[in-house]
């Protein structure tokens, strides 16, 4: 027995030592491949953080331009924005606009447009005074009245004028009226 057990014995140490060198192998191989992984994530890592930095930098730099965009498009209103009247005007307008409806708002734009409302102005300050509408509207109602009176009760026909010309005539008089109650009441300064 002792003959075969030695070749058995050989045997298995060869066996063994080609097991251990096998396992030393793989334990190498493990080694290196973990460490290959290790710097692969490290390698990773950088790469993300490199990517995310890039990111970063473009949402950045898109945000400002559009922020610049926008600064250009519509100033910010400011302490002196609050200030000018015609920009309180306009963003007043505009918001009360975008609350009506549709049709509205149309009719709002309509009649509050610059050139509408400049033209009012100007009737305002000249024909449209409340001293010339009164003035034109009661003269009217007396004049145009004893004139249709007197045409019917003595069968004179109408020709239609004589309601323009005491519009006209009652203009002229409440202008006359209000200079002089301006002479005689002057306002304190």
């Amino acid at each position: 027995m002792s003959a075969e057990q030695g070749p058995i014995n050989h045997e298995s140490a060869e066996r063994q030592s080609e097991l251990d060198k096998l396992a030393e192998a793989q334990l190498a191989e493990q080694e290196a491949s973990a460490e290959a992984a290790a710097e692969n994530h490290r390698d990773d890592q950088g790469e993300r953080a490199e990517t995310a930095r890039k990111v970063i930098d473009q949402q950045e730099q898109s945000k400002e331009e559009p922020v610049a965009a926008a600064e250009n498009q519509a100033p910010k209103p400011t302490f002196m924005g609050r200030l000018n009247p015609h920009l309180s005007y306009t963003e007043t307008m505009a918001s009360m606009q975008h609350k009506l409806s549709p049709a509205s708002r149309s009719f709002s734009k309509v009649i509050h447009a610059p050139l509408v409302e400049k033209t009012s102005e100007a009737l305002e300050s000249s024909v449209m005074r409340p001293s010339v509408t009164l003035g034109a509207v009661v003269t009217a109602l007396i004049v145009a009245g004893t004139f249709y009176y007197f045409a019917r009760t003595y069968g004179y026909a109408m020709r239609g004028s004589e309601l323009v010309v005491s519009l006209v005539a009652g203009g002229i008089i409440g202008v006359v009226l209000e200079g002089l109650v301006r002479s005689l009441h002057p306002r304190h300064k």
